[in-house]
């Protein structure tokens, strides 16, 4: 006689056996993956801690040696200047060429001449005079400035001022694209004024700075020596 079916009792009991050993084993699983991650993970962070120890020990000796000695010494004062008093004149100088440069172009020649004279003079169709003689004033003030304070930026915001304070001067005027005319906003104006200070104004200003501190150490060198050697330095 064969056996009849299992009653539901039993296939009940038999899915919830196999559910529990099927998660008493996942949850074993996981146990185990969480802490073998947990293991990788702490002796990762033992050994970044490790090296982040000799990274700083190695840094602050290398930093508290002569790179802290070229930073707070020949490299801050090739940045900001020999001095503090020196280089805050500057910047308070600058805002005043900016407005002083922005009222005399226009008022004067006005912002389409300018232009004009700078395309020309640019692309070698008609060289203005005036240009040269504005470039060149401005490397003159770059040098002045690198020669008495010694700082790339303060004579870069110097240099750079006046270009600014020309560039303004684009604010309401009407330029003419391929697309039609538009009226320059201040925004605008101010973007391109800045433009205008960074490519122009900085390669000048290296200029200057070059040869104020070239002057420096040409006058520093033979201006020291200019007599004989006596027979004591030659002893």
């Amino acid at each position: 006689m064969l056996p009849g079916p299992p009653s539901l009792r039993t296939v009940v009991s038999e899915i919830a056996v196999f559910i529990m050993v099927a998660f008493r084993r996942l949850t074993d699983a996981t146990r185990s993956a969480v802490w073998a991650m947990w293991r990788v993970i702490r002796r990762f962070a033992h050994s970044f801690l490790s090296l982040s120890a000799t990274v700083y020990a190695r840094v602050g000796a290398i930093l508290s040696g002569p790179v802290k000695q070229f930073v707070v010494g020949p490299l801050r004062v090739a940045l900001l200047g020999q001095r503090r008093d020196v280089s805050l004149f500057i910047a308070l100088l600058s805002p005043v060429l900016t407005l002083g440069t922005a009222w005399w172009v226009g008022s004067t020649i006005g912002y389409d001449t300018l232009t004009a004279w700078v395309r020309g003079t640019w692309f070698g169709t008609d060289p203005s005079l005036a240009i040269f003689l504005a470039i060149g004033g401005l490397v003159v003030i770059g040098a002045i400035s690198a020669a008495v304070n010694s700082g790339l930026l303060p004579t870069s915001v110097l240099v750079g001022a006046p270009v600014f304070g020309a560039g303004v001067t684009r604010y309401g005027t009407t330029v003419t694209y391929s697309w039609g005319t538009h009226v320059v906003s201040l925004p605008e104006a101010v973007g391109i004024a800045g433009f205008f200070a960074v490519g122009f104004g900085i390669p000048i200003a290296l200029c200057g700075f070059v040869l104020g501190r070239a002057l420096c150490y040409v006058i520093s060198v033979y201006g020291g020596h200019s007599g004989p050697p006596s027979p004591v330095e030659n002893a």
